[in-house]
């Protein structure tokens, strides 16, 4: 055990030691009433962001893509791009009807295991360029970060690891390059 670890085990047990003298002292010199005082918050402590994560009520979380096309919950990666073409999508209503609820962050799923992705990622062509959606320019992610930002909602992007329509899916080189080319595509949003 290195010395630095040692020195702050002793800190910690003289830290823990001290409260706990503090406390009892308290509790005996409260007077005629003896209210036991709560005790202080073992160490970690949670971080920001763990807090505001427990925090949160309600979150919503949008599996929307080239499967809700299909009629089938599972997609195979073999989808046309084609059937993809939402003429009605309208990414500020689900903000705004998110916001009406009182919920503070939504997740879209911007590719599911099908390999489908809702934004015109430049790493492959199954994803909205192929489709007839927007004269295949359009860009759910950005229009749902768009629409949520404006509401003042958190936004979550979920990117399956798994993707059935990439050949280089099992090769893990290949495949993690991938990924994390298309993660940072995505991290720009």
């Amino acid at each position: 055990m290195s010395m630095m670890v040692r020195l702050r085990l002793w800190w910690s047990s003289l830290f823990i030691i001290f409260t706990l003298l503090f406390q009892q002292l308290r509790f005996c010199t409260s007077g005629s009433v003896q209210t036991p005082v709560p005790p202080l918050p073992i160490l970690p402590l949670p971080t920001y962001s763990q807090i505001k994560w427990q925090q949160r009520e309600i979150v919503m979380f949008l599996h929307f893509g080239v499967n809700t096309f299909t009629d089938k919950e599972w997609g195979t990666g073999k989808e046309n791009p084609a059937i993809f073409n939402p003429t009605g999508l309208n990414t500020t209503q689900w903000a705004t009807v998110a916001a009406d609820a009182g919920i503070s962050l939504m997740i879209l799923t911007a590719k599911h295991h099908d390999g489908f992705c809702l934004w015109p990622s430049k790493y492959t062509d199954h994803s909205v360029i192929s489709s007839p959606w927007q004269g295949g320019k359009g860009d759910v992610v950005q229009d749902f970060v768009n629409a949520a930002t404006a509401q003042g909602i958190d936004v979550g992007i979920y990117l399956s690891p798994w993707d059935r329509h990439d050949p280089r899916y099992g090769n893990d080189l290949l495949y993690n390059q991938y990924y994390l080319a298309q993660l940072q595509e995505l991290l720009k949003k």
